[in-house]
């Protein structure tokens, strides 16, 4: 049995849950132990950054005692802390292109990175940017526990409601802002289509129209049930480094659910876009509305590409392939 002390940002940030936590039972199948060590304080909370490092503290004692430590991104935020004390072997799981993170991520990344025995990175663009600064580095995607994201049904006849659906954190409101226009006259011009917002928290300002929109405040028990009332998953971002190492995981949990999407063909999106017949890639106004509008007026291809992308996730995606993946870099990196 190998032991490995995960060092995690929080109960609820995503990355902990979907890199490494959810990864906990399949890996003890495999003779991987996990040991999780949380924070007191969630990363993002508002607390300045030399009470978060100090809360990583009773973690980096604790791990002495595992065989590897797996580190999730950096301790602190855009900070070089104490990564270079954690016990050896150790490897980083990065899902963000943190290295674009404020205040000091273009110093802190690099500098992280070359005191790692491994890094584990959730893309190509990731790998081949910290490929400058440790020598072994695994590309290993963020997968879906199936077991969780039920298909959704589909009946026969289509249903009355068209539901336009984004999930994702508060902070990345921005993403969904920038194709509010084309929404809102959607909507002006379809009488079946609907929005439902899926976040931790709502929207302060009313850029989408209060009627038409649907907010559902999330929770780790109701965030696959709600999908399932979808008819299409969207995932706008813009074209920067920090979106291209964006792991593409909101378009994966909308494939999971059996959702046609429409995203912006940045990074791993156009990757995954290139797999099948899934949905549709829009970089324009235009090419939302026509892909929103086509979606709209054809419920046989809304299942046809949902069952499509329910296929890549078994094929490419699942956690139960992913974790024997993972299982295989501990051994390697515990047998150094």
């Amino acid at each position: 049995m190998i032991t490995v002390a995960a060092l995690t940002a929080g109960m609820n940030t995503p990355s902990s849950r979907f890199r490494i936590r959810q990864y906990i039972p399949r890996l003890a199948k495999e003779g991987i132990k996990i040991c999780e060590h949380v924070p007191y304080f969630e990363k993002s909370c508002g607390l300045p950054s030399p009470f978060k490092a100090a809360a990583r503290i009773p973690a980096l004692i604790r791990s002495r005692k595992a065989d590897v430590v797996w580190l999730g991104k950096e301790l602190v935020k855009g900070y070089y802390t104490f990564e270079r004390l954690l016990k050896r072997p150790r490897l980083m799981d990065v899902d963000d292109a943190i290295w674009q993170n404020f205040p000091f991520g273009p110093w802190a990344a690099p500098k992280i990175a070359q005191s790692m025995d491994a890094i584990v990175a959730g893309n190509q663009y990731l790998a081949d940017y910290f490929s400058r600064y440790c020598q072994e580095v695994y590309v290993v995607p963020t997968a879906i526990d199936l077991e969780r994201y039920q298909l959704r049904n589909f009946p026969d006849i289509e249903p009355e409601k068209f539901v336009i659906g984004w999930t994702g954190l508060a902070c990345n409101y921005k993403y969904l802002k920038q194709i509010a226009p084309i929404l809102r006259q959607f909507l002006q011009d379809h009488d079946r289509a609907e929005i439902l917002v899926i976040s931790n928290r709502p929207m302060k300002q009313s850029w989408l129209p209060a009627e038409g929109t649907r907010f559902v405040c999330w929770n780790a028990e109701n965030e696959t049930v709600v999908l399932r009332e979808m008819s299409v998953g969207i995932m706008p971002l813009r074209n920067d480094k920090w979106s291209r190492g964006k792991c593409g995981f909101k378009m994966l949990q909308y494939m999971a659910t059996g959702l046609p999407v429409i995203v912006s063909p940045i990074g791993v999106n156009k990757e995954i876009l290139q797999k099948a017949e899934v949905g549709y890639g829009a970089e324009s106004a235009k090419d939302w509305y026509k892909a929103l509008d086509e979606l709209y007026h054809n419920w046989s291809g809304q299942k046809q590409m949902g069952l499509a992308g329910r296929k890549v996730i078994e094929e490419s995606y699942n956690n139960e392939i992913v974790s024997k993946e993972l299982a295989g870099i501990f051994r390697n990196i515990a047998g150094k």
